[in-house]
């Protein structure tokens, strides 16, 4: 048995969750006996998905007992790899907050973006965890990731010290593998992937209509155009004043207003993201307030797991998406899709792996115009989007489920002494 432990997991990130469930099932494919403990920022019990709280937190003046426990946590792992150099035996109890980082045999992080340049400090607490992983001795990988670009110096040091330090880099993108080939992340192995969530089944079609029923959506209304609005996009806009947030819902009212009135659509807001500080469902209620034809205009209220987003997705005959998996689901479920990018992430994975660049439009740049032209762009030339997911699709799921087997073949070149190192 192979004891695997997952870090940065949660739950109302339904893109995290596709990421986490993809990751699991391709693993499982290639290593049938791994068995997996889930840590991420809190405990989780729902539906038979178990997250337990990771050791390290992020660095915020609001958690200052938080950042004395991460480094506290630091520090006994130091002194763990004294005294494993030293050969002397040290073990933590089955109570310790640091039992499941020492109790494992690989270590995987699927965060999607949580190592990348965008969020900052944000990204601390995930290094920090890192950290502790590296220093019990556990072979760390990296799991269909977009890495890197930071903006502090000091952040991209550590990120270059702390990659070089772990055994397998899966980077689900090209921008991804540039920057690691550019700062001399040499020591581990590392292979341009696809983002697992790819690989996700959703529901059968017979429950998709069932979901849309319960949620007053006519889905013989057609075109049925399916709308992310994301309550973190807006924060990337040029104006990072309170307006920015203001400005997004106008230009996505103006655009919702036209294609009713220009196409017939029914549109459908469909969240992804229901935590506290980000619920999409908070930006889809202030776009409705403000639309004139409420009538066409469905907002998905209800929590779903990524399995029937997916699905609901699907369904759609054209896709707008401001968050990284609702674009990977509807691509892959051959929906032409229009991107909102605030980073490199969606012109790495819509843009150069799926060919759709011109389909792609940059937060720091949105205006009502260019976006509009963007979407019809991609409505008339929506039969050739289709042929052309058609044969991409394939290729990438392969290269998603060659995650799974890259896992297995890193198992096997590690020693005992790599693995299980307690």
């Amino acid at each position: 048995m192979t004891k695997f432990l997952i870090l940065n997991v949660g739950w109302t990130n339904k893109g995290n969750v596709a990421l986490v469930k993809s990751t699991i099932a391709s693993i499982k494919k290639f290593v049938p006996d791994a068995q997996f403990t889930l840590v991420g920022p809190e405990n989780i019990n729902i539906n038979g998905f178990n997250v337990k709280k990771q050791a390290g937190s992020g660095f915020s003046r609001k958690n200052l007992k938080g950042m004395i426990q991460s480094f506290y946590y630091l520090f006994l792992c130091i002194i763990f790899f004294i005294f494993r150099k030293l050969n002397i035996h040290f073990s933590f109890p089955r109570d310790s907050n640091l039992f499941d980082y020492y109790n494992c045999d690989i270590v995987v992080n699927s965060g999607g973006d949580h190592l990348s340049g965008e969020y900052g400090f944000g990204t601390a607490g995930n290094f920090i965890n890192l950290s502790y992983c590296i220093l019990l001795g556990k072979p760390v990988i990296l799991y269909g990731e977009s890495l890197g670009y930071f903006k502090n110096s000091l952040l991209n040091n550590i990120a270059k010290f702390i990659l070089n330090k772990t055994k397998l880099i899966l980077v689900r993108d090209e921008i991804s593998y540039e920057y690691i080939s550019s700062n001399k992340i040499n020591n581990p192995k590392v292979y341009v992937t696809a983002d697992p969530a790819f690989l996700l089944t959703p529901v059968p079609k017979s429950a998709v209509k069932i979901l849309l029923s319960n949620e007053n959506v006519n889905e013989l209304q057609r075109p049925l155009i399916g709308i992310n609005t994301s309550g973190l996009i807006s924060k990337f806009m040029t104006d990072s004043s309170q307006n920015s947030e203001t400005e997004f819902v106008h230009i996505i009212t103006k655009v919702i207003d036209n294609l009713i009135e220009n196409l017939d659509a029914t549109v459908i807001l469909i969240p992804h993201v229901y935590s506290k500080t980000n619920d999409d469902r908070i930006v889809n209620e202030k776009v409705y307030e403000t639309v004139k034809n409420k009538y066409r205009v469905n907002i998905i209220k209800n929590e779903y797991t990524p399995e029937e987003l997916k699905g609901i997705i699907g369904m759609c005959d054209l896709f707008i998406g401001a968050r990284m998996h609702t674009t990977i689901a509807s691509a892959s479920m051959l929906v032409p899709t229009v991107g909102i990018a605030y980073s490199h992430k969606m012109y790495g994975i819509i843009g150069k792996m799926l060919g759709q660049e011109e389909y792609i439009i940059d937060i720091k740049n949105l205006n009502y115009d260019d976006f509009l032209s963007v979407i019809y762009k991609a409505w008339n030339s929506r039969d050739v989007i289709k042929r052309d997911l058609e044969i991409k699709i394939p290729h990438v799921k392969e290269n998603a489920l060659l995650n799974g087997q890259l896992v297995k073949e890193i198992i096997l070149t590690l020693t005992s002494s790599s693995i299980g190192n307690k």
